[in-house]
């Protein structure tokens, strides 16, 4: 489980009279992640023949089904895959394209004559005050006409400046809206237009073959019905064509889809004029199937185990319990090991647990947020994000409960605190005050606290560098023998701070301490050079960020413990306004439980992540992507 999958690499080599079927087989099976290869004396593989005639057909079909979806049926079969080359042949035969095409243009030109139409009726309803006009009668070849929108109160002024002017001209307005007919001579255009438009008069256009308001506007109406009607005649007729084909061109697009992807996989190949070579990557426990599968072919093909080394990297497939789902969630996330180092999910899967239970720390904090997390599993079951995110918040309430006994936290309280406080609501406050045991109190040691979460780090780290010495040990025994020195220099550290510090009064362990830590960094001169004496800080660094553990929780506890059970705890003496402050009590503790979890995930993931990750682990690992049929 701490290692990925074991992988092996296979190689067909196949007659190209047999290439097609073998491929479906190999399509359907979906047990090789087909890589690209290159052989001395052999050509660059290309796509089946077929290829470029699936293509064509493919870009025919999407742009039939583009027309037909606003059309579909209610009730749309599963595309079933059709083989054996009767998708091409169907798909040939299907003569749609064109007559949805004319519909759909016709469609289109009609929705346009319509909105034209709509908009023209909009104008001719802003002239009915106009109705005995007949506007068509006016405009001769001495007269002409503008019709506009111009403010009431500039009527007056315009007036006048017509006249000042000597334009011969009438303006006709209507009381209700500022919309205004002026009639003018041809000859006085330029000044009309000049004297209008500086009286921000704006023109309105009048529709083609403008008569009178009332009859315009009837004739409008029956040219928009007419059109209407073809528009829904049009719609009609596709959504007929959508009915009696949809389902068909949905299996002939899957079908096709899937001819594509097989006719296309052999520009991975090798080929000469009579064979291709095809090389990929299968799990090892499946191999067996595949030998099974071209064993089938009776000598057109032939499948080969080839060795393979650390020059070449597999595909990485995780090996984990589904238990560890939620962990493997993080691995996926950031970066995957590569085939030959080990699996991080497990570590994952212990330390995670850990660092949030000592952050978050309450027993009934750690309630809340297995509740919380499973109510957030449920809610968010389609969301592979904050679902897994949601099982590690519940996983890790478990482990929470754990050291919410150890601290002795229990919404904030001692249990002494809790069971005086129960106690003063039923009369028992002197039976219910003695306490059970004596917890480590975080607020009352901090100093031990911060200790011991550097030591939680150094453990952390440790082992860390101990699974990347494992990772290192086969093939680079220079830097595994480093991975050892960077433990070293840890528990170097740690035998020569006890004493110093006074936690063990033997002075023979500076003595061994600074040894130890002396050969330490000696190792990791000559394995690492001058760049591993250049991390040593770093790692000072490192193990000092796990004293955010205890940062983190200390604030919870204040939040939890100062604030919220100092001025908002309810007591029978505060009578009605306790009933009430019950909700707002309970309320806030659930927030700051929210808090303390989003925090405890943010830090746990992010210790877990850049710090320990860091000390074993490269990845780049390639994700498997066998030759498949796609799931839907």
């Amino acid at each position: 489980m701490l290692k990925p999958k074991k992988m092996k690499k296979a190689r067909i080599i196949v007659l190209k009279s047999a290439a097609e079927k073998l491929l479906k087989d190999l399509h359907l099976a979906g047990l090789v992640d087909i890589r690209k290869t290159r052989y001395e004396g052999l050509d660059q593989g290309r796509p089946l023949p077929s290829f470029d005639e699936i293509s064509s057909l493919l870009l025919e079909l999407r742009s039939v089904m583009t027309l037909i979806s606003p059309y579909a049926p209610e009730a749309v079969e599963r595309p079933a895959i059709i083989e054996g080359g009767r998708a091409i042949k169907e798909a040939r035969e299907l003569e749609i394209g064109g007559p949805l095409r004319e519909l759909n243009k016709k469609a289109n030109q009609l929705n346009e004559k319509l909105k034209n139409l709509e908009s023209r009726a909009g104008t001719v309803q802003k002239l009915m005050h106009f109705s005995g006009v007949n506007f068509g009668r006016l405009d001769t070849k001495t007269v002409s006409l503008k019709v506009g929108e111009i403010p009431q109160v500039k009527i007056d002024p315009l007036h006048r400046k017509m006249d000042k002017a000597k334009a011969h001209c009438r303006l006709v307005s209507d009381p209700s809206s500022n919309i205004t007919l002026v009639l003018y001579e041809e000859k006085s255009v330029g000044v009309v237009d000049n004297i209008l438009a500086e009286a921000g008069f704006t023109e309105i256009v009048l529709p083609e073959g403008m008569s009178t308001p009332a009859e315009t506007l009837e004739r409008l109406k029956k040219e928009e019905k007419a059109a209407a009607e073809e528009l829904e005649a049009a719609r009609k007729e596709m959504a007929a064509i959508a009915a009696e084909n949809y389902n068909r061109v949905a299996a002939l697009l899957a079908s096709l889809q899937v001819d594509a992807e097989r006719a296309e996989i052999a520009s991975r190949f090798s080929e000469s004029s009579t064979l291709y070579v095809l090389e990929g990557w299968i799990l090892a426990e499946r191999f067996g199937k595949l030998d099974g599968i071209v064993r089938g072919y009776s000598g057109k093909a032939v499948l080969q185990d080839v060795p393979f080394g650390h020059g070449e990297l597999p595909p990485t497939v995780l090996d984990n319990p589904k238990a560890a789902g939620p962990f493997e969630f993080l691995t996926e996330s950031y970066s995957l090991p590569n085939y030959f180092e080990l699996d991080p999910t497990l570590p994952y899967m212990i330390g995670l647990p850990i660092l949030y239970g000592m952050i978050v720390g309450d027993f009934f904090y750690g309630i809340i947020s297995i509740l919380l997390g499973y109510f957030l599993m449920q809610k968010f079951r389609k969301s592979y994000t904050m679902y897994n995110v949601s099982r590690i918040w519940f996983y890790s309430g478990f482990v929470t409960l754990i050291f919410g006994v150890i601290y002795d936290e229990w919404g904030g309280f001692t249990h002494q605190m809790l069971l005086n406080w129960l106690g003063s609501w039923i009369g028992m406050k002197e039976v219910l005050s003695q306490p059970l045991y004596t917890g480590f109190l975080r607020m009352q040691n901090i100093l031990t606290l911060v200790g011991m979460t550097a030591f939680v780090g150094m453990l952390h780290l440790g082992a860390g560098f101990a699974l990347g010495a494992v990772n290192e040990w086969r093939h680079n025994r220079k830097h595994a023998i480093a991975k050892i020195a960077w433990i070293g220099v840890e528990l170097g550290i740690l035998l020569t701070l006890l004493p110093v510090i006074g936690l063990v009064a033997e002075p023979a362990l500076l003595q061994a301490g600074l040894v130890l830590l002396g050969i330490s960094v000696i190792a990791l001169a000559a394995t690492e050079g001058i760049l591993g004496i250049i991390e040593l800080p770093g790692l000072l660094g490192n193990i000092l960020s796990y004293t955010r553990i205890a940062a983190i929780g200390i604030v919870g506890i204040v939040i939890a413990e100062f604030l919220l059970n100092q001025f908002l705890i309810p007591s029978p003496e505060q009578g009605l306004l306790a009933i009430a402050l019950i909700p707002i009590f309970l309320v806030l503790h659930v927030a700051n439980a929210f808090l303390a979890m989003f925090e405890s995930l943010v830090q746990g993931g992010r210790l877990n992540i850049v710090e320990f990750r860091s000390k074993f682990l490269h990845g780049g690992g390639e994700t498997f992507s066998p030759f498949a049929l796609k799931k839907d």
